[in-house]
């Protein structure tokens, strides 16, 4: 009876290690980080450049590059799950497609093929019929304490990052991130970013941001003459950057 025990004992003992590996496998696999990749092309499979692609997940700031001269992209240090993936170009049917990350998906490049469009009438946009725009314009013909720029003047300065239209602010510092696009400091400090009105946490102007989607930028250098709803309480007096999208 006695050995029949220490049998039993021992081998609960054996099986110990191989059930607690399995808690710890899961939190790697969650916690492993990927690399998407792909080429961005026409009808004929020519590559196309300088395409915008915003890589989008519930709860997160959006990810935006640009495909580069062979028309290829990356999207680096992205953790699994379902993402949603949306590319456009100037004269081509933009695509939206979801992508579920993971070992399988990343291991190859993500074919993506845009359909040229007819362009011989242009987009028609009355910015001053949007009502989130009203505010804007309220404010920049009274609020001297803000810098503002309309999309007319986005579209005719034609920045390839949103960041790009700053660097004519006195006390905006432009530099390199080490995410997407550049970073910017109001004075020496991070402003808040602020989307349609609801804050982007953490996020940089660039990772929010396509300049061909924005209506109206606002920038204040600090609290003063920024609006109250603005102000965050988290980062106090570092100012704020405010932008407001186009209705599509």
């Amino acid at each position: 009876m006695f050995a029949r025990r220490t049998l039993l004992f021992l081998g609960s003992l054996a099986s110990f290690p191989l059930a607690a590996l399995h808690p710890q496998t899961d939190n790697a696999q969650q916690s492993a980080a990927f690399s998407l990749s792909g080429l961005v092309h026409d009808e004929g499979n020519t590559p196309i450049s300088s395409a915008e692609l915003r890589l989008a997940r519930k709860g997160e700031a959006a990810r935006l590059v640009r495909s580069g001269p062979d028309g290829r992209f990356t999207f680096s240090g992205i953790q699994s799950g379902d993402v949603e993936l949306s590319v456009r170009r100037m004269g081509y049917k933009a695509v939206t497609r979801n992508i579920q990350v993971n070992a399988a998906s990343t291991s190859s490049p993500v074919d993506v093929s845009l359909r040229t469009v007819a362009t011989d009438v242009s987009d028609v946009l009355v910015e001053g019929e949007d009502t989130k725009l009203h505010e804007f314009y309220e404010r920049r013909s009274h609020n001297n304490f803000g810098k503002y720029f309309d999309g007319a003047e986005i579209m005719k300065r034609d920045p390839r990052l949103m960041s790009e239209i700053l660097r004519t602010v006195p006390g905006a510092s432009i530099g390199a991130s080490t995410r997407i696009g550049n970073r910017v400091l109001l004075r020496g400090c991070k402003p808040t970013i602020w989307v349609n009105g609801m804050k982007a946490f953490g996020a940089e102007v660039d990772e929010v941001a396509n300049p061909t989607d924005i209506a109206g930028m606002e920038v204040y250098l600090s609290w003063a003459g920024l609006p109250p709803q603005f102000q965050d309480r988290e980062n106090p007096g570092c100012g704020a950057i405010i932008l407001w999208t186009r209705d599509r």
